[in-house]
């Protein structure tokens, strides 16, 4: 099976419920040429449908704590390796909700021997509002993104592992150049969709520029420092009620 069949194969279940047959489930341990792996959830197969491998496609099975042989759930991420001949297909019980970076740490105890890429219905980024004052008028750093060409502040994705302000420490240092530190007790959230019916969520920190940036050009165009009332009118829509609160806490920050 060519690698475009085995992405279209698993593609063409995302957001599906499916029943599942379960061969390993939790604390099942697979013995393997040099070490063992016992597994930490369930585990099991589509019957009847061919993966890559040209055996049963394996799906993943999140939610759950307790072993089963079968289960009817949801079908919310794809798991694409890279180094290897098969994808693997995440499933959780309906309604319930796994996050990429959860995904990945949950199925790190096998899946960290593949090169993979993740796919799910539900993305977390985290990052952060810097502002910094400017001849006695507070701006706001905003960066034009090279891919979308739509203006952003500086996030990402959250990978396995982290805590969210971890995610958005190592964004800004990796998009513009510095370290900073937050300032307590702001954390705002946004929602929205995004292509393919998949929901976003973005967790916004607040930081005060210090020193000069250095954007990745790589990813950035270009970034302009705004005042208030330019910078809602440049980034999408559903910033505004962050930038809001941010200049909310920004006027107490500095009475």
């Amino acid at each position: 099976m060519t690698v475009n069949k085995r992405h279209l194969l698993v593609k063409s279940y995302l957001g599906k419920m499916l029943t599942v047959k379960i061969d390993r489930p939790i604390g099942y341990i697979h013995k393997k040429e040099n070490y063992s792996l016992t597994y930490p959830i369930n585990y099991g197969y589509i019957p009847g449908v061919i993966g890559g491998d040209g055996e049963e496609l394996d799906v993943y099975l999140l939610g759950l704590d307790i072993p089963v042989t079968e289960y009817t759930g949801k079908i919310i991420g794809i798991v694409y390796r890279e180094n290897d001949i098969e994808d693997k297909l995440i499933m959780a019980p309906d309604g319930v909700e796994f996050m990429q970076n959860e995904i990945e740490e949950q199925i790190h105890f096998q899946e960290r021997y593949y090169k993979t890429e993740i796919e799910s219905l539900f993305q977390k980024s985290c990052g952060a509002v810097v502002f910094r004052k400017n001849n006695g008028i507070l701006e706001y750093l905003c960066l034009f993104q090279r891919r979308s060409q739509t203006y952003s502040v500086p996030k990402g994705h959250m990978e396995a592992f982290e805590t969210e302000e971890e995610t958005a420490q190592r964004e800004i240092k990796e998009e513009i150049g510095i370290s900073v530190d937050f300032i307590q007790g702001f954390r705002e959230t946004v929602q929205y969709e995004i292509v393919g019916g998949k929901l976003k969520t973005v967790v916004f920190f607040l930081a005060e520029c210090h020193e000069n940036i250095s954007i990745d050009e790589s990813e950035i165009e270009k970034y302009e420092w705004l005042s208030t009332e330019n910078t809602k009118a440049i980034l999408p829509y559903w910033y505004v009620p962050i930038i809001e609160k941010v200049e909310t806490t920004v006027t107490e920050y500095f009475l």
